[in-house]
């Protein structure tokens, strides 16, 4: 009786543990294959830094990020948010001039021809999306 009850104890363990891992399986695989990619531009994150570098930019957040927002749409608008504690204390002429430059570096990612207008949003708040807006047609950045 004690081996019987031995072997079907360790049977429904295995079983337990079985059932666990195919379940872990399989909302991993589900979880993998259903979840969006990122829009990878390896130049992008050169030219970030540069932004970062010469505007005195804390955090640059850009939108859209994923490959799902781009997929069924003509036109699209590339939304760059520029976060720094500098742009409270700016002037709206010094920094009408920093969107232009900073358009014109954006313009050197080789983007996909459904952007077709560049939007600048400086904030001085992290993570706040008011701020001061400043937006470029592509086509007129071409020199």
């Amino acid at each position: 009786m004690n081996k019987v009850l031995k072997w079907i104890l360790i049977i429904c363990t295995g079983g337990i543990l079985l059932y666990l891992a195919t379940s872990f399986f399989a909302v991993f695989m589900l979880t993998y294959f259903s979840s969006s990619k990122r829009i990878n531009h390896p130049e992008e994150e050169r030219i970030f830094e540069r932004i970062k570098k010469d505007y005195h930019i804390e955090t640059i957040e850009r939108n859209p990020e994923f490959e799902r927002q781009v997929k069924n749409q003509d036109t699209l608008t590339y939304t760059l948010y520029l976060y720094s504690k500098k742009n409270c204390n700016i002037e709206p002429d010094s920094m009408k001039n920093n969107a232009l430059g900073i358009a014109k570096e954006i313009n050197n990612i080789h983007l996909e021809s459904k952007y077709y207008k560049y939007r600048l949003v400086f904030s001085c708040k992290a993570y706040n999306p008011n701020g001061s807006n400043f937006e470029f047609l592509r086509k007129d950045l071409i020199p």
